[in-house]
């Protein structure tokens, strides 16, 4: 098994040197990208030259990227974790006979379950190729200054963004920072505490790398405030509140980014609320999120948004009418999120996928405000959002109802995006309340997905199994 891990491993390696091969010829194919001004290293592109100047180390660099955008754990893609973890939460319902949706929408999820391992192995092949870049630009010579500070910067957040996924997902599980195969063949689990601690200091890290900028005039690569608002969100998770505030505020304060007057531009490429979004890839094209999401009848073979998520919106709410579609068949109704409405492409293109908006700063410093006891900056926080929804503002008032209050902002905020209902359920302990009466198959066990069962054959360092399955 050990020698099967291996050969894994290293075929691994040689797929992440063959994606730094793609990311340059797609850079030339697709000269319209917005990485494309990164030039072509004139020299071979063989072992030792990999690094022997930036421009390759980008065009590695932007094929992580394009890793996350096509299919990671915050992709917008039908099987990305967006879609999964929306299902798993009520957020939405599956009404087809796909088994895999089946599995995550009743909380029957297999360990064989073909999607959960693409959740777990994603991510850690995206990991891995960032330590071969890290180890590179580290070796290299020739990448120095700014250019090396920025990779290095982008590196470290991407490898946190994938482990703060991983973690939430699945718990305790191995931090990998090498690429030595013989090592990551028998890693064993960390605990989740301390991976929690190795984001926030490669989080932390990130900060001090990174520069205020964008290197572009769009906000589809790291800079120093994209560390800080996923530096936010890690203090809150992790009941850090007087950090979370503090960086949040941080973000906050920076007037580079503004909320959107009107939820109908919250989505549209260029609004000033994002903080990072996913490039579509090539100019012209939009976010997958509008074709994931999109079925004009029913009954749906895509999961839909829940009744229950529809009729908790208050009457009066803009994203109700302006975030959803109805879909109507005689006397049945289904939902669907519009939050991205492209499904075709437009020139130029209209809709990336937001990964970090500036609207979940002010919640997070909401929440963090409340638990602190500052029952009034709580409050003006929360309404941010309300008020830009048409709404009064909050009538809540007291530590518990403010909490209660922002829990559901959230999800009436953040439905559909990156995995927000379900971590909010977990990390505040509400899921069994939540969840036990609507899913079919919940055990209080669910707050964890399995390992997957592939890897546990591979490396019996990773047992024993999550509890329940």
């Amino acid at each position: 098994m050990k020698t099967q891990y291996n050969s894994t491993k290293q075929r691994t390696f040689d797929l992440g040197f063959q994606s730094i091969v793609s990311a340059l010829i797609l850079l030339l194919i697709f000269s319209c990208d917005s990485f494309t001004d990164v030039d072509m290293p004139k020299s071979e592109l063989t072992g030792s030259a990999v690094y022997q100047d930036a421009a390759t180390a980008k065009a590695a660099l932007a094929d992580i990227y394009a890793r996350l955008r096509e299919g990671g754990v915050a992709s917008g893609t039908l099987v990305g974790g967006t879609s999964m973890m929306a299902n798993y939460s009520d957020d939405m319902d599956f009404y087809g006979t796909n088994t895999v949706f089946e599995q995550f929408g009743k909380h029957t999820i297999l360990p064989s379950n073909s999607t959960l391992l693409t959740l777990w192995s994603v991510p850690y092949s995206e990991i891995y190729a960032i330590n071969a870049v890290i180890e590179g630009i580290e070796a290299s010579t020739a990448i120095t200054g700014e250019d090396r500070n920025r990779l290095l910067g982008e590196l470290i957040f991407l490898r946190a963004f994938n482990y703060f996924y991983l973690v939430n997902i699945f718990g305790d599980i191995p931090y990998v920072t090498s690429t030595d195969y013989q090592i990551n063949a028998v890693i064993p689990k960390t605990p989740a505490v301390q991976v929690w601690q190795n984001i926030i200091s490669d989080l932390r890290a990130a900060e001090e790398l990174l520069p205020e900028t964008y290197p572009t005039e769009e906000r589809i690569r790291a800079n120093k405030s994209t560390a800080q608002a996923m530096l936010a969100r890690a203090c809150l998770y992790t009941g850090n509140y007087q950090q979370a505030e503090a960086y949040a505020s941080i973000v906050i304060n920076n007037h580079v980014y503004v909320v959107e007057a009107n939820p109908s531009t919250v989505f549209l490429a260029g609004n000033q609320s994002t903080i990072w979004s996913f490039h579509p890839g090539i100019a012209g094209h939009n976010t997958n999120d509008a074709v994931t999401y999109n079925f004009t009848s029913g009954p749906p073979s895509k999961p839909a948004l829940s009744s229950s998520l529809y009729n908790s919106f208050e009457a009066g709410d803009l994203r109700k009418s302006q975030w959803i579609k109805t879909v109507v068949n005689g006397p049945n109704i289904w939902y669907r999120p519009y939050k991205y409405k492209e499904t075709t492409s437009t020139q130029p293109s209209q809709e990336y996928t937001i990964i970090l908006r500036l609207e979940e700063q002010y919640l997070i410093r909401a929440e963090a405000r409340a638990i602190s006891g500052d029952i009034s900056g709580a409050m003006q926080d929360l309404n941010v959002t309300r008020n830009r929804a048409g709404l009064a503002n909050t009538s809540a008032a007291s530590t518990a109802d403010l909490r209660t209050a922002i829990l559901q902002e959230r999800r009436l905020e953040f439905f559909t995006e990156q995995s927000h209902r379900w971590f909010d359920l977990k990390r505040t302990g509400n899921a069994a309340n939540t969840l036990s009466m609507i899913k079919p198959g919940w055990q209080d066990t669910d707050i964890l997905f399995p390992i997957p069962e592939s890897e546990l054959l591979l490396n019996d360092n990773l047992l024993p199994q999550n509890p329940g399955y």
